[in-house]
């Protein structure tokens, strides 16, 4: 486990809004930003073999509100928001879309969850025992492990009820995280037990008018708003053309069929599998796959952070390729600055990495897979459809944002232009049409990587 001594981001969900539309309730989550010194962990939801390279440095997490708010409420006051039980006992919790579990700590956990809020059931009048035994494990070696327990989960008003979580009485490695627990918005069969998921349950109970919810993340630190979820719908406000959608593989993470990456006009892979995963960073993919990908863009391995730095001191910018992933017939490109992390100040000097890490994930079929983490979710807003079982991507409203970079960096003054993204199929955005949602009873290893900071 690399420590990193820089302050990181972390994105704080802060549920402060319901929005009625045509009569329904679909619930805005903004994301607002925050610094932190962090660890800098392994933290993708596949199986603990293959956590190697694929560390996170960021995460979201989400608290949720009791009260509806008005639209012009003060987000900044608006903290302690996420409720469990009556009365409400509050969380921060991290909204992952490559698990599927909801857990938070118990009041039972000793001094493993110092610094956490903990659930006390005998403190909620809707507590129900269930008593299954919990335990899940990540690819950083932390763990978390508990029982389950069945109570009421309040968003903003809207109360989820009968929600299975876990109430976990011992945690390992999770020392210093910002969040307390995890919301998984993967498909029912990641769950450790059989239990409904907490969107499915929102669905089913006719809470939102649709069984979709979108994300927006802002790659801008200094920008007022770090981006937004919905749930219930998306916000066409946040995107630019249409959403490309692509059916999923297999209902356990968000996976879908990639048809190529690319390098320039040089294609690395083709046919291969992808998850769109909003806990993970980096942009993960098989080592077969991820290595010459790095070598082209001139990138070489440093065992220290393990992960791949280039020379942005002697290079120009205009020397570095662009990067495009084909999903379905459509181009999604990242250019040079949106896929190069840049860290470090003028006094202790820059470092520049590649956001591109190798591990060797595979799915329930053998099928190794990539994981569009976190630095290609900053270009591309992104809707999971469960009704329709399919993944959709749009040009974010903030594609063309691209950090300011120290004179110091990139020999020659040079301008990266943002390409178009081609639209060869026309799609249309989320109706308010009545939708039901699909579930699964089947049951998967509990070992994930880490969702946390």
């Amino acid at each position: 486990m690399l420590k990193v001594t820089s302050t990181l981001l972390v994105m704080f969900i802060i549920v402060h809004l319901c929005e009625k539309s045509a009569g329904n309730d679909i619930f805005r989550i903004p994301i607002h930003h925050a610094h932190r010194l962090s660890s800098y962990r392994t933290n993708s939801t596949v199986p603990m073999k293959i956590m190697a390279n694929s560390q996170k440095s960021l995460s979201s997490y989400a608290k949720t509100s009791l009260a509806t708010s008005s639209v012009n409420e003060n987000l900044t006051n608006e903290l302690d928001v996420y409720f469990i039980g009556t009365p409400p006992q509050t969380f921060r919790i991290d909204f992952d879309t490559g698990s599927s579990d909801l857990w938070v700590p118990s009041s039972q956990c000793r001094s493993s969850c110092n610094g956490f809020n903990k659930y006390n059931s005998a403190e909620s009048a809707t507590y129900v025992t269930n008593g299954e035994k919990f335990s899940i494990g990540y690819g950083d070696g932390s763990s978390a492990s508990g029982i389950l327990s069945v109570n009421v989960v309040t968003i903003n008003g809207m109360a989820v009820k009968n929600q299975a979580f876990a109430e976990c009485t011992y945690l390992v490695g999770m020392t210093g995280d910002i969040n307390d627990g995890i919301l998984g918005l993967a498909f029912p069969r990641l769950t450790s037990d059989g239990e409904k998921p907490f969107f499915y349950n929102m669905w089913s109970q006719g809470l939102i008018p649709q069984a979709i919810f979108s994300f927006y993340l802002n790659p801008d630190t200094n920008a007022t708003s770090g981006g937004e979820l919905i749930f219930g719908g998306a916000d066409p406000s946040k995107y630019t053309g249409s959403i490309t959608y692509i059916s999923v593989s297999i209902e356990g993470y968000w996976e879908f069929p990639m048809a190529n990456v690319s390098v320039g006009s040089t294609s690395i892979s083709s046919s291969t599998y992808a998850i769109a995963d909003t806990s993970t960073t980096l942009i993960v993919g098989p080592t077969a796959q991820v290595d010459p990908l790095n070598g082209a863009i001139g990138a070489t391995y440093d065992s220290n952070s393990q992960l791949y730095t280039v020379d942005c001191h002697t290079r120009s910018l205009s020397s570095f390729p662009n990067i495009t992933f084909t999903i379905g017939d459509i181009v999604f490109i990242l250019t040079p600055l949106q896929y190069l992390w840049i860290t470090g100040d003028q006094s202790t000097g820059y470092i520049c990495y590649s956001v591109f890490s190798p591990s060797d994930s595979k799915d329930s079929n053998g099928n190794l897979f990539r994981i569009l983490g976190d630095f290609f979710l900053y270009r591309y807003y992104s809707v999971f459809d469960i009704q329709n079982n399919r993944v959709g991507f749009a040009t974010s409203i903030s594609y063309d944002w691209v950090p300011t970079v120290d004179s110091s960096l990139f020999s020659t003054s040079s301008t990266t232009t943002h390409p178009t993204i081609s639209t060869m199929k026309t799609t249309t955005h989320p109706t308010t049409s009545t939708m039901k949602t699909t579930t699964s009873t089947a049951r998967t290893t509990t070992v994930h990587y880490k969702k946390n900071s």
